[in-house]
């Protein structure tokens, strides 16, 4: 599982979403055009955060292919026994 703060509030924001699908539909005596409008700006808030999560495990992929590990000690070894007589 990844543990980014994206994820998470990705996450929350999702739950939230639905929370707040569940209550519009199951309430009669709810403002319906003020739910529809955090509605809206949840689903807003959902994909902008799709994005930037998107983003940000891209960089995190571009970024580990970028390390290599040299093993200096085991190449000074090398070159101390091929330098001995």
């Amino acid at each position: 599982m990844n543990a980014d703060p994206l994820s998470t509030a990705l996450a929350e924001i999702a739950e939230t979403k639905n929370l707040l699908e569940r209550l519009i539909t199951s309430s009669e005596s709810f403002d319906y055009v003020k739910a529809k409008s955090a509605l809206t700006k949840l689903n807003r808030k959902l994909r902008d955060l799709g994005k930037l999560q998107s983003k940000y495990q891209r960089l995190l992929r571009s970024r580990s292919r970028n390390i290599c590990v040299i093993d200096f000690k085991a190449s000074t070894t090398a070159a101390a026994r091929s330098s001995q007589p």
